[in-house]
């Protein structure tokens, strides 16, 4: 379940008869299918890890324009695989010649990489209006299968696709090879590119696009059930912020996902009650859910709560139960779990992420690296592995190869000055200049 389907999902646990549970949740699936295609198939993929066959529920999918108009009536770029065909409708457009890296990101995902590279790419054509402010070519990189790239090599670049998959040549010598990839480029002007004016053409006037069915009002949840719901949907979203790479460390995942397990089926039994029984068993649920999570989340729940009484327009009742669970006087430690200051000895790279000094749309950005490390505990080498997250700012080189993602390398600090040094991993496989690496 995505989290911006957590009110569906409460709505449908809380219906009268099993069949308006049933139906309730077959409209909450269908409205959720219809966000794309990605998000359809994220929802059968996970409902097939679950055991439950999920595409046979939903309704079949609707073929999506290949492009779009934004509000100005003006043709969207689309997202495009990197097929040959794009990689030369992107060089009749793009001066790749003249193009420079802006970001760099590989990850490992398993036992696989991904990777994403975002070009700053000067326009072939007039760009008009916009002409003052420089597209940004996205490339998402899928079973990336060699990485080889230099901060100080990083101007110019060559796009070629073909049989053997995707070959991006990045300066006089660095290169990224995948087997398949999308593209997407970032430009306010699309519109008046060559790909763009040929899209024009074929593409309806923003008023006769088809647009999605808005999702139909249901009554808003009240008293413990909306607390319960409003919980959930926080923790979802704590969750989700590992997404970004320099916060990998600091989300306690496990604690929260070990609080809240068996909520689905806990809902749905809750849900089952009527009246007084209802409010007490989202009660009970919910005073669970913080018990389980034991003295370290203690802080959050209860910030959440209070935060909820603050928001939403609860029962009297509802408001007093809150404030007898989360009693000024109680002491809990933070939530956050703070990172180790001394650096582990050796560690499997999981993510290197590169941003070279540039402006976007009037925001400077700082040249800075993040890095992120899968290691044991130097004391516990039996227990599970932690990730550790690094930020290296003022970057003034960035050196990444394919085997820096090869099993355990010793990762070791070589110090230039008092503030400045090279973080290296492996032989020299990794290695980033700048600021000293911090948490």
């Amino acid at each position: 379940m995505w989290d911006n389907n957590t009110f569906p999902l409460f709505h449908a646990a809380t219906a009268f008869t099993s069949i308006g549970r049933e139906r309730r949740a077959r409209a909450a699936l269908t409205w959720m299918a219809d966000l794309g295609s990605e998000r359809r198939s994220w929802m059968v993929e996970q409902a097939a890890a679950a055991g439950h066959p999920l595409e046979r529920l939903l309704p079949p999918p609707v073929a999506k324009p290949l492009h779009t108009r934004d509000y100005r009536g003006q043709v969207s770029p689309p997202f495009m695989p990197l097929t040959a065909e794009a990689a030369l409708e992107l060089g009749t457009d793009y001066d790749f010649a003249a193009a420079e890296v802006r970001t760099l990101l590989i990850e490992r995902v398993g036992t696989r990489l991904t990777g994403s590279l975002v070009l700053s790419a000067p326009r072939r054509y007039d760009g008009g209006l916009q002409a003052a402010d420089p597209p940004e070519l996205n490339l998402w990189l899928e079973d990336v299968t060699d990485v080889n790239f230099d901060s100080d090599d990083r101007v110019g670049a060559a796009l070629h696709s073909g049989a053997e998959g995707i070959v991006i040549g990045v300066g006089a010598s660095g290169e990224l090879r995948a087997t398949s990839g999308t593209a997407y480029p970032d430009d306010r002007s699309w519109h008046l590119s060559t790909a763009g004016r040929a899209a024009d053409q074929r593409t309806p006037p923003r008023e006769e696009q088809t647009r999605r069915t808005p999702e139909r009002r249901r009554p808003y949840p009240e008293g413990a059930v909306l607390v319960a719901a409003r919980i959930l949907h926080s923790v979802m979203l704590e969750i989700r912020m590992v997404r970004y790479a320099h916060l990998a460390d600091r989300i306690p995942v496990r604690m929260l996902a070990s609080a809240l397990a068996g909520a689905d089926a806990d809902i749905l039994a809750a849900g089952a009650h009527r009246g007084s029984r209802r409010e007490k068993a989202f009660r009970n649920l919910t005073e669970t859910w913080i018990k389980k999570g034991g003295s370290a989340l203690a802080p959050w729940f209860i910030g959440e709560l209070r935060r909820v009484i603050r928001e939403e327009r609860l029962p009297d009742a509802t408001k007093a139960w809150i404030e007898g669970i989360t009693t000024p006087e109680a002491k809990h430690p933070r939530l956050v779990t703070a990172s180790a200051l001394d650096l582990p000895p050796e560690g499997e790279l999981r993510l290197a992420k590169y941003t070279t000094a540039h402006t976007r749309h009037e925001t400077p950005q700082d040249p800075a690296a993040v890095i992120v490390l899968a290691h044991t505990e130097q004391d516990s080498p039996n227990r599970p592995w932690r990730l550790r997250a690094l930020k290296v700012e003022d970057v003034s080189r960035f050196r990444l190869r394919t085997d820096a993602f090869d099993g355990p390398h010793e990762l070791r600090t070589v110090e230039e000055t008092i503030s400045v040094e090279s973080l290296k991993l492996g032989r020299d496989a990794l290695d980033v200049h700048g600021r000293k690496a911090r948490p």
